[in-house]
Order: structure tokens, then sequence, then C-alpha cells
């Protein structure tokens, strides 16, 4: 065994999108990998009863998305191995830029053998929403149906080249509209009613109808103020809501008879990751019906069994994740399956309904396709892919979790990974990373994957805390934090801190935090809160909320989520929670990084912030990455980021 070194992390592959055949022979899947500076995703299948994958697809582009038709002989996939489009691009803040991109494109692929044919020529591509199925085979296999956005109308492409081209803010939105492919001829049509955004649909049993979450505007924002759930024909006719509050709605799913919609529902904080309540509602509207309200998890999918009677959900739970399902009469949930580790959304069944698959990985254990079985008595799995066998040569550090009681008396719980080789009970360094959102979560991942790996191997523990706020404990603790964001969530962390410290875990005299969205905001609220830290690395942060809400692409969640309806209710609260009015309290050495065109946390707080700390005498510095959003996507930046921010508390915790 031995410490990993950054190539052999970058030898990694990763398996996601497992996708079972119809007939339960195979399982089609994506492999990532990365050849230096390029990374790449071909689709793979492998037999339910064993043996080596085999690859699918090859050559240029990125291959995603993989699904069989309901009769099995074809896979329909995403691919951007086009040609590179000059209009093909649209940020996330609705201000479309006129460059060079290549767009995404359905295939269709014989699963008998053969080349891989393209469907679809849509300008702009077909969409690849968030952590959504991008697209959906019609129950007869004759059309799909999958999301576009408007894209330049001639005259906007022309003043755009010819530099006629002020920003007129939000006044001439694209929408994202539904529609439906023939798969025989390739002919399009839109079926979307005209003035409504669509973030996601699922096709009713008979293809007749679509259930889709919406808004009346394209923005961001609009999906935290005004999402809703609504149906329409296939022809974009009968258009009705069927469910609208002050929460979110997601991943919407037809009852086999058609008579009731399922669907997910929060306070969220990002669009796609939308683990939540379970809740029903009749496909002609009315009262909704939540059936999780005593359940301390949070679902990420569900699935009707085939009588309609119960729902299968995945989910996490108490720091893992879980399989259960839920009786839809009286809401009683059975678990069928609960561990500390990680596992993809059951997604697809063979026609038996028995059987799914799913990746599969623990904090010692990467990630691999594994096929789970339905017994009378539970869940059969088999593992099918071993996707790095190299990995039994590193060494990881220990994961396990940790209980402790807040400030209120509120139990919270976390995951503590103790470092590689660790051989004592401490006390260790140890480095405090809260997750973003805040409506998520952390669950156990592969060691190798951790962002922090480096820490690990050089004897500093992990401590990522489930803060009130988080998702797996049920939707009264995810609204925990409502109206209160840098309240009793930071008392969480800091009340965990002080556990781990009283338990001989912790070195009260080396203690790092750093997180990245949420969990930048975070670590920038708890140097102002705290002189307990030595280091601190806030990364694609919130210093400012007045200023956050000007600029962010979000605009709204910031309201929504200070418990507020207009901007004006929460000003106070607003002020009392942004680390930009503490900064006089700072003493901890701060390195601040984020990306040049971040919309979700705009860079200006990042400098306003340096800017301060700079100014008051404090050691810090900013690190921003041109091109960069609210992730950094180049890999030359990933790499900068990983090793500056290691470097920065390594110094402060270990020098």
């Amino acid at each position: 065994m031995r410490i990993a070194t950054q190539e052999d992390i970058d030898g990694l592959r990763t398996a996601s999108d497992p996708q079972i055949s119809p007939d339960g022979a195979d399982v089609a899947f994506v492999l990532a990998t990365q050849d230096g500076d390029e990374s790449k995703s071909t689709i793979w299948a492998i037999s339910t009863d064993g043996g080596e994958p085999r690859q699918l697809t090859a050559g240029q582009g990125s291959n995603t998305s993989a699904r069989w038709s309901p009769d099995g002989k074809t896979l329909a996939f995403l691919s951007d191995r086009g040609k590179a489009q000059a209009d093909a691009y649209v940020d996330d803040w609705q201000i479309k830029t006129l460059t060079a991109a290549k767009e995404t494109q359905i295939y269709l692929l014989p699963s008998n053998g053969g080349e891989a044919v393209q469907l679809t020529s849509i300008r702009g591509g077909a969409l690849n929403p968030r952590n959504l199925d991008p697209f959906a085979w019609s129950a007869d296999g004759r059309s799909i149906a999958f999301l576009n956005t408007d894209q330049f109308t001639d005259e906007e492409k022309r003043r755009i080249e010819e530099k006629d081209d002020p920003i007129e803010f939000e006044q001439r939105p694209k929408y994202t509209r539904l529609y439906i492919v023939e798969v025989e001829t390739g002919e399009v049509r839109c079926v979307s009613p005209e003035g409504l955004q669509m973030w996601e649909f699922s096709w009713s049993p008979g293809n007749e109808e679509f259930a889709v979450v919406s808004s009346d505007l394209p923005f961001e924002g609009s999906w935290f103020t005004s999402c809703r759930l609504v149906a329409f024909s296939s022809q974009g006719e009968r258009l009705r809501t069927l469910h609208e509050s002050r929460r979110q709605v997601a991943m919407p799913a037809w009852s086999p008879d058609g008579k009731q919609v399922a669907f997910l529902s929060s306070n969220y904080s990002d669009r796609g990751a939308v683990n939540g309540g379970v809740f029903v509602v009749s496909s002609e509207g009315g009262a909704a019906r939540e059936l999780s309200a005593d359940h301390r998890a949070s679902a990420s999918y569900l699935v009707w069994s085939d009588d309609g009677s119960r729902l299968l959900t995945t989910a996490t739970e108490q720091g893992g994740m879980s399989l259960a399902e839920i009786d839809v009469s009286s809401g009683e949930r059975k678990s069928l399956w609960h561990e500390l580790a990680s596992i993809s959304d059951a997604t697809s069944f063979d026609s038996t309904g028995d059987r799914f698959p799913v990746t599969r990985e623990d904090s010692s254990t990467p990630k691999d396709l594994w096929l789970v079985r339905r017994e009378a008595d539970g869940l059969e799995w088999t593992k099918l892919t071993r996707t790095n066998p190299q990995a039994a040569e590193f060494e990881v550090g220990a994961t396990e979790s940790v209980r402790w009681k807040s400030v209120d008396g509120m139990e919270i719980q976390g995951l503590l990974t103790r470092p590689v080789g660790a051989s004592d009970k401490g006390p260790y360094p140890l480095m405090v990373t809260p997750h973003g959102g805040p409506t998520g979560g952390v669950t156990p991942h592969y060691g190798l994957d951790d962002a922090w790996y480096e820490l690990l191997a050089k004897g500093v523990a992990l401590f990522s805390p489930n803060f009130r706020g988080s998702t797996g404990f049920g939707l009264e603790f995810a609204e925990a934090n409502i109206g209160d964001m840098g309240g009793l969530d930071w008392h969480d962390v800091n009340s965990g801190i002080d556990y781990l410290v009283e338990q001989g875990i912790a070195d009260p005299e080396r203690i790092g935090i750093g997180g990245g969205s949420y969990g930048g905001y975070m670590s920038a609220w708890a140097i102002t809160q705290s002189t307990r830290f030595k280091a601190a690395v806030p990364r694609a942060g919130i210093y400012d909320w007045r200023a956050f809400h000007g600029k962010t692409y979000l605009n709204g969640w910031e309201v929504v989520h200070y418990g507020g309806r207009e901007p004006w209710d929460v000003l106070d609260v607003w002020e009392k929670f942004s680390p930009i009015n503490y900064v006089r309290n700072v003493e901890t050495p701060t390195l601040i990084v984020h990306g040049e065109l971040d919309l979700t946390c705009p860079v200006e707080g990042a400098y306003a912030f340096y800017r301060a700390l700079k100014e008051l005498g404090v050691e810090t510095e900013l690190i921003v990455y041109p091109r960069g959003g609210h992730g950094i996507n180049e890999r030359k930046h990933k790499l900068d980021q990983k090793n500056r921010s290691a470097k920065w508390i390594l110094d402060r915790l270990l020098g």
C-alpha cells in the first residue's frame, strides 16, 4: 500500500449513469477518463451475467446519457462529436455570447452493433439539464422528447457580429422549450405552450401528456421564486397547474394509471440537487399530499411500482444513502438498504421490475457498477465491474460517522476521516470542510476523489458536518436554517469541532476551514465569528448578501432562504449575516479562491473581502481564475487551486 500521486489520481476512471436493457441482458454506462489536459466520456456496456465491458462509442467528443429504446434494439445517446457552431452557447445568466461551441445532439446506435446515426440537428442541440434525464423515449419507441433553448435570431446574430450589441439585460429572454423528434423521419416539433419555461419533464404512460416543472420566465431565479408543476397534452394543449407552493418542485413521475404524479419538493438551493420530501398530486390538480412527513431521509429519485401502490426511492439518509419503498396510501416507509456509502439513483429497471443497476462507492472503495435484484427478504447485490483495480495499491483515510449535540440540544451528524495510516486516536490537526448548498449534504466518496487527499496523506483529519439545512435527515431538518443561515447552522459546525476536541480527536491549536459555494460562505463567516482557525480557504463564497442579490443569477433564492418574499423583507437579516460586516474580527490567514465568471456567487464579493482583510493587516491572498465559473473546469486551473489550497493549509497547520 502507498500514498497515491497526482498521476495515480489522474489515472482513475469513472463509471456513471448505468441503464439496464429491457430484457435485463446488458447494462449501458458512461466511462470518463483523463488524458493529459483532456477529459473524455464514452459509452460502454457489460453483460449482467458478468464478463468484460465492451466499448460502444469511440472517436472525438463526449458521449453521454445512453438510454435504451422500449424494445431494447436501440441506444439513444448524446454526443458533441459534430462540428463547432458559432452560436451554440447560452450561459446561465441569459447573456448570450457568440462563440465557437459544440452542440450536443441525439444519436441512435443499434444494440446489435453498427455505426451511430445522428437523429437531431437542432440549433443549440439537445439540452442536458443538471443531474436529470436529458430526453425520454415514447412508450412505443417511435419518438423522443427533449429540451432545447432558444437560439439567436438572425438579427441578433448580425448585431453581435457587427459589435452593435449592448447587453439589454433581461429584456430578451430565451426560453427552454419541449420538443418531440420522430425516430423514423427525424422530424422535430415544439410542443411547449408559449411563454412557459421548461425545466424538466415527465411523459405520461400513454404519451398523451407531459408533467413539467415550469416557470413564467426563463431566468435561473425564476426556478426559486415561481417554480410550479404543470401538465399539458403532447400537442401543447390543456395546460393546467398541478401544484404550486413556496417550495420548489422536481422529479415529476406519473403513476402507471396516469391518475397521479409524484414529485420531490423542498426549499432548495441548487437546481439539480433536489433531495427532498415526497409528494403526490392528482394529474388534474388539487391539494398535494406529503408522504414523507415523518421520514428522516431525503429522497433523490422516485419510481412507481407496476401496480401504483408503492414508490421505490433512492435517498440520502443520516450521512449515508438508502433505498426504500413508500406506501402511497399510508406514507409508510420500508427500508430496503442503508449504508455509510454513496450510490447513483435507481433509474432504470428490466422488464420484470426486479433488477436495476447503480454505481456504488464508499471512502475506501472506488465507484463501480452493481446489479441489484429485489428478493422477498431484501436486496441482492452483484458487482459487475472493477473499473480501477489499481486502487488496491493506494492508501486512503478511514471515514466514520460522528454525532454530537449542538448548542440548542439538537443532534447533528457528520463524517470524520482520519489521516491515512493513522494508528492512534489523535489528537490530529483538523480540516473542517462545510458543504455547499446549503440544501445539500455529505455522504462517503472514494478517498482519492477528495480534494483534500494531500492533507489526509500528511496527517490531517477531515471533518464534514451535516449541519441543519442539510439533506438526509427529513424535510423539517433541511428547512431548519431558513431565515437563519449563519446562525444555528454555524453553531452546529462549531459545536462539532468542540466535540472532536473534547474527544481527543482534534488538536485545538491546529484547525483549518475551507469549503466552496455555501461552504465558502460558511468558511468566511466562521473566521469572522471565531479566532480558533489557523488557516481558511473560502472558495466561490458569499461575503455580502446585499451585493450578492444584485448580481447573482440565483436572484430570489437569497430572499426565500432568508424567509422573505421581497428583498426589503430581509435587509436586516442580510446585514446580520454578511461576513463583510464583521471583517474586523478576522485574525485567520485566509486564501480566497474564485472564478472570474462566477454567476452563482459573483466574484465582486471576493475582491471586497480580500481588500478589507488586506487593509486590516490580515495575512491574505486572492486567486481569481480567468474564464472560471462557479466551478473551475480548466485542468491547469483545477490543479493550481487544489495544490495552492493544500499548501496554504499545510503550511499553517503543520509548519
